[in-house]
């Protein structure tokens, strides 16, 4: 209620969580606080992560990294409390989860003090070279070597295979796996349903969400999820359209 959230919406669909991504070196971590005290247990501040990106807008820089997870861990000592942190991975960093390095997953982990790891293995985000059968193998291993650590298949055409092979294969997907549905690869595009694949009880939405669509859209979300999906656990994630600008900081 606390977030202006449509009624239907409250009765019907259970969102949880709302997520702001691209924390980078121009946002005053003052005001990330103070809204994450307003609203407390909703707000999910996503970080970005592509080595050759770092330090440039929507990419934080090493040493905001450092400070960000201090203050996931609510270690810092200039500014009390904690922040919901998601780490999003791109480029080579996404390459490395596809390809099952548990080490280099487990440093981002410890860096950053996150619960949920977000996968974006396409080609907007650089990650290609990739085979859907042996990711889904690597992130099986990945899942069961980082039981604490949730992560989330960023679904859209480019994934349809690797998400089918983890989702709907011989086995059953990793307790601890989730989806974001963002049938526009993260280029802010709003899809014409957003009613999920049958079987998920745990996703997210993404595409064309910003502070004049949001509420519509949710209205939109509540729709399509009405019938089948009102046990689900359901987030949203917004990136484009809340930065005051795009290509810029």
């Amino acid at each position: 209620a606390a977030l202006g959230l449509p009624r239907a919406l409250q009765s019907n669909m259970k969102l949880h969580t709302v997520g702001f991504c691209g924390v980078d070196d121009s946002v005053d971590l003052q005001e990330l606080m103070k809204m994450d005290k307003d609203f407390p247990g909703w707000i999910e501040w996503g970080v970005l992560l592509r080595p050759d990106k770092q330090g440039s807008p929507r990419y934080a820089s090493r040493e905001l990294l450092g400070r960000l997870g201090r203050l996931a861990r609510g270690e810092d000592p200039d500014l009390p409390g904690s922040l919901r942190l998601a780490a999003h991975l791109c480029g080579e960093d996404c390459l490395r989860a596809l390809n099952g390095d548990v080490r280099h997953i487990e440093e981002i982990h410890k860096l950053l003090g996150v619960r949920r790891m977000q996968l974006n293995p396409t080609k907007a985000n650089e990650v290609t070279g990739w085979a859907a059968a042996d990711a889904a193998a690597n992130l099986r291993k990945l899942s069961q070597a980082l039981p604490e650590l949730e992560l989330i298949l960023q679904v859209n055409q480019e994934t349809r295979e690797l998400f089918q092979l983890l989702f709907h294969g011989d086995v059953p997907p990793p307790a601890n796996m989730s989806v974001l549905l963002d049938a526009s690869c993260g280029l802010g595009v709003s899809p014409s349903t957003w009613e999920p694949p049958p079987g998920l009880r745990r996703f997210g939405f993404a595409g064309g969400l910003g502070p004049s669509t949001v509420l519509p859209q949710l209205e939109a979300m509540n729709r399509d999820c009405e019938a089948n999906y009102k046990d689900a656990v359901v987030w949203i994630d917004m990136e484009t359209r809340i930065r005051s600008q795009v290509n810029g900081r």
